[in-house]
């Protein structure tokens, strides 16, 4: 039986997090049933001063089986943190292993405004080179922000950046409704509204060949986590490349997805999984003629239409876990 669930997150009149707790109710469903003790502990916003409160409950209440669940952000308390318990620990969610459920996939899909098709294969309105959103200042976004400023590339493709003050730095046109489907969803925050659930200004869309992704956390590998942001040049089709360490290579492939790394040799022999070529590419393919990203991306066509089909192949997987219920040691 849960005797207790520690949730420090959103709260539970968002249809983010109402779908967060959909997705859980088999599985808590079979926690309930068991005859072992269990706590429940959501990552979500979880900071060290609330870390001390599950401790301090922990120590006055024997469990059998700690369940550490990861959906709407990274995992932040792992195994590690709960070694003085002898308790089993299991993880759901952003936690590497069998129970690793990829909430941001299966949220889009209920969730993501899908433009027609034709508004995104009109490669004549192209004449862009790429388009870099950023909304929350994170440090690498803001390093790869200032590598464009440095190249004075942040005027030549589409950049947004926002601040910590409610001021963006950079903006661009946008006509887009945001639905308050999470917290903090208005640009009060960062300047910047936080759209989740689709590819914004569609013109802006259609005028730009290349994605470049900055996702929520930088090392996706060692995070074992990517958002809506990953999910949006896929669905939007679009070629993209991810400011990562190693460009979420192994992530995408892992999952079926195929890269463009390999797909510029003929303008840059650059190492496009190595984030510190990221804005030297830019500067290459920003000097390619208008005709050059239309053609590009025709070429890419079969890549791009590929990997929309594997999203919704790997939502499926996505949704068999969850109709199954995960119980997944860590």
């Amino acid at each position: 039986m849960i005797l207790n669930t520690f949730d420090n997150g959103w709260g539970p009149e968002f249809p983010i997090k109402k779908l967060e707790n959909t997705l859980l109710r088999t599985t808590l469903d079979q926690l309930h049933a068991s005859s072992k003790r269990v706590a429940v502990i959501n990552s979500t916003w979880y900071t060290d001063e609330y870390h001390q409160t599950v401790l301090t409950y922990l120590r006055s209440n024997r469990v059998d089986v700690i369940v550490l669940v990861a959906m709407l952000d990274c995992a932040i308390p792992n195994a590690n943190w709960f070694a003085e318990f002898d308790a089993e620990v299991i993880g759901i969610g952003y936690y590497p292993g069998p129970g690793q459920i990829d909430f941001w996939a299966l949220f889009l899909d209920q969730n993501f405004f899908t433009p027609h098709t034709i508004e995104l294969c009109r490669i004549d309105l192209v004449d862009r080179p790429f388009m870099c959103l950023n909304r929350k200042p994170h440090w690498h976004r803001q390093q790869l922000y200032q590598q464009l400023c440095d190249r004075n590339l942040q005027h030549i493709g589409l950049v947004s950046m926002g601040s910590d003050n409610g001021k963006a730095v950079q903006e661009i046109d946008s006509d887009t409704q945001v639905p308050v489907l999470a917290p903090n969803s208005d640009c009060a925050q960062n300047g910047i509204p936080n759209d989740i659930s689709s590819l914004g200004n569609i013109n802006n869309w259609a005028r730009s060949f290349l994605n470049v992704v900055t996702e929520t956390v930088f090392n996706i590998n060692q995070n074992h986590f990517v958002s809506e942001k990953i999910y949006k040049p896929i669905l939007g089709m679009r070629p993209f490349l991810v400011y990562d360490t190693d460009g979420a290579f192994k992530w995408l492939r892992d999952r079926g997805f195929v890269t463009y790394h390999d797909d510029f040799l003929d303008i840059s022999d650059l190492d496009l999984t190595d984030h510190n070529n990221m804005s030297l590419f830019l500067v290459q393919l920003c000097a390619q003629p208008r005709s050059y990203w239309q053609h590009k991306l025709v070429d890419l066509n079969q890549k791009i239409v590929y990997n929309r089909q594997q999203y919704y192949r790997y939502v499926d997987e996505q949704k068999l876990k969850v109709q199954k219920g995960i119980l997944c040691p860590i």
